[in-house]
């Protein structure tokens, strides 16, 4: 009877990481559209949270984006423009819809998205779409956003890549 107990001890411990939602829920393949998309959600998380450290750990040091209005902006001046929305007594919101990753290869990623972004509060909410395009470099064996700019949709898909 004793070795009963035993397997039955064990079987009782081996239960809750049977049903460990670690087990379930991993993180994506670092090379896979669901890591590409997932940085698009955590960006979006950090400029709501204004997480200054999120977007310097992610921005490569020659980072070159455009703002909404077209001009080019180096790597502290995007952070600053993201950052730079105060939200008071707003609650913000965002969605990524129509993720694609348009081209990988080693080395390189590019994607593209509709970027939904908003505030709710006192009664009204305003939201903003826009197409993103982001080019990643892998540098000292992480991924890094070396571009991003607003795109008209699905216009990203004409373009070539840098060096290619």
């Amino acid at each position: 009877m004793g070795a009963m107990q035993f397997r039955v001890a064990y079987l009782l411990l081996l239960l809750p990481l049977w049903h460990s939602p670690s087990f379930a829920q991993c993180a994506p393949a670092p090379d896979s559209p669901y890591f590409f998309r997932n940085l698009a959600e955590q960006r979006a998380e950090a400029k709501l949270a204004s997480d200054r450290s999120f977007y310097e750990s992610l921005l490569s040091a020659h980072f070159s984006g455009k703002g909404h209005d077209g001009k080019a902006l180096p790597r502290q001046e995007f952070i600053e423009s993201e950052l730079a929305v105060r939200r008071d007594s707003r609650k913000g919101f965002y969605a990524v819809r129509d993720f694609s990753l348009v081209e990988h290869r080693k080395g390189l990623a590019i994607t593209s998205y509709l970027l939904v972004e908003g505030d709710i509060g006192q009664g009204q909410s305003n939201a903003r779409e826009t197409w993103q395009r982001e080019i990643f470099e892998v540098q000292d064996g992480k991924w890094r956003l070396v571009s991003i700019e607003d795109t008209a949709p699905r216009a990203h898909e004409a373009q070539d890549p840098p060096g290619g």
